[in-house]
């Protein structure tokens, strides 16, 4: 007579191996997301390239910082509607392995050349936004709208380079400090941002370019996903070690 088969109980090699394989099915994609995270974003923090790219007002001192970076002093300057682009070296204090050659671009601030201006922010690791300090709330002011063009680039956003903003002739009498410079310029970037958003939405209906990070609240450079910093510095007296010294940390 024959008596139906029993099931035989599971073994503990059998538990050991469904265990194990459903610990792979739920590992396997977390594995595959986080190759693609460093593939994409974990490479580096700098944006690629050697360019730093110098934009400001007029009469903010870019043409003077230039000079004093390529050739360790400064001579007469005129306005000028034509960029600069030249090589140079930096180095970031007396540490001479430190020193890094860039293409430094000295881009004048008539809004003539804002299509130059946007088209060279595109591919810069650095981007410079100079200031003269000593007219501080009118040079934010001035600055706002070209740096707010800037900021929203597509190319800008999806690089990420590094952003300093230099407060230049600190040797000047009533030279407003760069933490002051921080929230002028905040503010008048905002000011921007809610002008531009409100053109945009009235001739189209749809949102135009924005800042990343930002979203809904007042624009802050601490919300921004691309690193910043500011800085006081004089190209008249030779002093630009911050200005070297953050070029050299995001310059490959």
């Amino acid at each position: 007579q024959n008596y139906p088969a029993r099931a035989r109980p599971a073994t503990p090699h059998t538990d050991d191996a469904m265990d194990t394989t459903l610990l792979l099915s739920l590992l396997l994609p977390l594995l595959i997301a986080a190759v693609f995270y460093f593939a994409f974003f974990g490479k580096s923090s700098k944006a690629s390239g050697d360019k730093v790219l110098l934009f400001g007002p007029m009469g903010s001192g870019k043409t003077s910082l230039s000079l004093q970076l390529r050739f360790g002093k400064i001579a007469p300057t005129y306005t000028s509607l034509q960029k600069t682009v030249s090589r140079c070296q930096v180095q970031s204090g007396d540490q001479p392995a430190l020193s890094k050659s860039i293409t430094l671009v000295d881009m004048p601030g008539t809004g003539r050349l804002r299509t130059q201006l946007l088209s060279e922010a595109a591919s810069a690791s650095v981007l410079a936004c100079v200031l003269d300090g000593t007219q501080l709330a009118a040079q934010c002011k001035e600055a706002a709208g070209m740096l707010f063009d800037v900021l929203a680039l597509e190319a800008v956003q999806r690089r990420s380079p590094a952003i300093l903003v230099v407060v230049n002739k600190s040797e000047g009498r009533n030279v407003g400090h760069f933490q002051s410079a921080c929230s002028m310029l905040e503010s008048e970037v905002q000011k921007v941002r809610l002008a531009r958003t409100t053109m945009a939405d009235t001739a189209s209906g749809a949102a135009g370019a924005d800042i990343q990070g930002v979203g809904a609240a007042n624009f802050s450079f601490k919300r921004m996903r691309m690193p910043t910093e500011f800085i006081s510095a004089s190209a008249h007296a030779n002093d630009l070690d911050a200005f070297r010294s953050f070029v050299c940390k995001y310059i490959g």
